[in-house]
């Protein structure tokens, strides 16, 4: 579900999104975090984030998601010799083409809920509900001070539409304005960690 013909992009090299390495706030969250299940990744594309998570919890399966087939390919690759590690080119709202099953004990947001039009915002609520059960944990990097806040992706939030999305399903146990992130990006993020209750 997208209006970004996102393939192209891959294709095209206009990926201005991929930096070429983890987001720099997994350094804080890697292994500081308790995981009782897989480790989700939607919207993984060239899988930085996603080695990240695989390295650091090498005894979770580590599941990542993308359209774009140009992405998973290179997702895969870039994930070559790490077993727990699972990549499906599918809709991420479309759990019957990709979700197995298995318990889901986390899932990292950064490049999936900023991308999708902003309608689709309560679609997404719902299937990471459906995926988490009590307890797991929703880990975030959510825009909400952009320069111009209606243009996008990255579309902005804030967090006020944050607490009143989540609410019927999650609590926020930590919230950090002031987090690493990369160049050109400070102060238009914030990190959230939210627990579904």
């Amino acid at each position: 579900m997208s209006e970004v013909d996102w393939e192209s992009r891959y294709v095209a090299a206009d990926t201005p999104w991929d930096k070429g390495l983890p987001h720099p706030i997994l350094a804080h969250w890697l292994g500081q975090i308790e995981v009782d299940g897989a480790i989700v990744v939607p919207g993984c594309g060239r899988g930085w984030d996603l080695r990240a998570w695989a390295e650091a919890y090498p005894d979770h399966k580590v599941i990542g998601i993308d359209l774009a087939p140009s992405a998973v390919a290179s997702a895969r690759e870039n994930c070559l010799g790490l077993a727990n590690v699972s990549v499906k080119e599918a809709d991420f709202f479309s759990l019957e083409q990709w979700y197995d099953g298995e318990k889901v004990g986390l899932l990292w947001e950064h490049t999936c809920f900023c991308a999708i039009p902003p309608t689709l915002r309560d679609a997404y609520v719902e299937t990471v509900a459906k995926l988490l059960p009590s307890g797991a944990h929703l880990v975030g990097v959510f825009f909400t001070d952009l320069e111009d806040p209606h243009t996008g992706p990255p579309w902005n939030t804030t967090m006020a539409e944050i607490e009143r999305r989540f609410a019927p399903h999650f609590v926020i146990e930590a919230f950090d304005g002031k987090h690493q992130t990369f160049p050109g990006r400070e102060g238009e993020e914030r990190t959230l960690v939210m627990r579904r209750v």
